[in-house]
């Protein structure tokens, strides 16, 4: 044998550091660190690749920052009619000089979801504060009936004490005759 052949039976062929026998459950720190890795290049992937969302965006506003020149229809109509850019739009010169803004919605609802949202708060905060004004009525009539309940045994209490003086009243004067 050759020096220079490493003996594959010998142990410095053999990573000891490695448990590779077939079979054998990988420890469980090892398969956690290497889940950990796997999500940290995930994430840093992910960090460096913009959005549909943010691409979407940044074209639009690259789109919108552009002025419109001759070959856009309604702009060559517009100039045709003299209205020259920088301008308000009408015949008396009131008109507009900025253009109605963009409102984009990215959601998925319609037309008029905003103005059905709102109005379903509304009447969610109105529904709130009548139950919110029943329940102080309640608390009122509750309070009211516990006075008058008070009141009503005070005065019960006051008459049983008259009555007991009247009666003793009565007994000394006919002790006394």
């Amino acid at each position: 044998m050759d020096d220079a052949e490493e003996d594959y039976m010998s142990d410095s062929f053999i990573n000891i550091n490695q448990d590779i026998r077939p079979g054998m459950p990988m420890l469980r720190r090892v398969k956690e660190t290497f889940k950990k890795e796997e999500k940290q290049k995930e994430a840093n992937q992910k960090s460096r690749q913009k959005s549909i969302k943010e691409q979407e965006k940044e074209q639009r506003e690259m789109v919108l920052n552009v002025a419109l020149g001759n070959e856009n229809k309604g702009f060559a109509m517009l100039q045709k009619m003299g209205y020259r850019s920088g301008q308000p739009l009408g015949k008396s010169g009131k008109g507009i000089v900025e253009p109605i803004p963009l409102n984009i919605t990215t959601g998925r609802s319609g037309l008029g979801h905003e103005e059905v949202k709102k109005r379903k708060a509304e009447e969610k905060l109105e529904n709130y504060r009548k139950k919110m004004n029943m329940k102080k009525q309640a608390e009122k009539q509750t309070t009211d009936l516990f006075k008058m309940r008070l009141k009503t045994k005070q005065e019960q209490l006051q008459v049983k004490r008259d009555l007991e003086k009247s009666q003793k009243a009565c007994q000394q004067l006919d002790t006394q005759k």
